[in-house]
């Protein structure tokens, strides 16, 4: 399999993911403004979306989308515990995945578009807040070691990956106490760590 990402991208926690599942991958990166790879190859005759990630799993088998790539992943890992492989355990990944990918995933995005005005950027961050708001509140009155049940999986990868966004928004976390700790777990896992030194985002 083969990942074309940009460093810090979303397309880190399929990263992370492929890391945890323990298999042989390449990595190619993609410069996001010139769409085009690593390699000089241009990036929409790869992904006519022109967004990572993208996953090839096979030599002209292409796999696009957030919510799609994370659960194929997931369901390659060998010990079976990053995600259910079907019933209300499996749908509550997808739950949360399409809920991180449709609502937090498109209030950070907004940040990284046009330039906003300063009245722009306060209701920006109101939206970031208020999702966050409702993340750690399902945190908080859950039983549970991580967002479905007690393994990590391909949801906290997610979050971790958005929630990494915060600081390059200028926008403040530390009122989400139940997200730090959570992002505190995630971020010490081997899986974690490899991903981020190979894309450069920490030595």
């Amino acid at each position: 399999m083969k990942l074309y990402y940009s460093p810090g991208a979303c397309s880190l926690a399929a990263h992370i993911i492929l890391n945890e599942i323990n298999v042989d991958f390449d990595l190619e990166k993609v410069n996001l403004k010139t769409h085009t790879t690593e390699k000089g190859s241009d990036y929409y005759q790869i992904n006519p979306k022109g967004y990572v990630p993208a996953l090839e799993i096979n030599p002209g088998l292409i796999l696009t989308e957030m919510v799609a790539i994370l659960p194929f992943l997931a369901q390659h890992d060998p010990h079976q515990d990053l995600i259910p492989p079907s019933g209300l355990g499996r749908a509550k990944v997808l739950e949360w995945l399409g809920y991180l990918n449709s609502e937090l995933h498109d209030a950070y995005a907004v940040f990284f578009g046009k330039p906003l005005t300063d009245e722009e950027k306060s209701r920006a961050y109101q939206e970031i807040d208020r999702l966050l708001n409702y993340i750690d509140q399902a945190i908080a009155n859950s039983d549970t070691e991580y967002l479905v049940g007690d393994n990590f999986g391909p949801a906290d990868a997610y979050l971790f990956v958005l929630t990494n966004w915060s600081p390059l928004i200028k926008h403040e976390l530390n009122p989400y106490k139940h997200i730090i700790e959570l992002r505190n777990k995630v971020a010490v896992r081997q899986s974690v760590q490899i991903a981020m030194r190979d894309e450069g985002l920490i030595s």
